[in-house]
């Protein structure tokens, strides 16, 4: 889910970024954050099941 997310940030929100006047470095970085942070919520929310590593009784 992390790599999905900079895929997804890095490259198409690449205009939103330029149009901002944020260097490629600073937009590595943010996007990196934001798989970070968005695949640790969801693994907080749902635990392992999400990831399907815990079978259900």
């Amino acid at each position: 889910m992390t790599a999905f997310m900079f895929i997804f940030v890095y490259y198409i929100g690449k205009p939103i970024f330029i149009s901002l006047g944020v260097s490629d470095r600073n937009r590595f970085f943010m996007a990196l954050a934001l798989g970070l942070l968005l695949e640790t919520v969801v693994f907080a929310i749902t635990g392992t099941s999400g990831y399907k590593l815990m079978n259900p009784m």
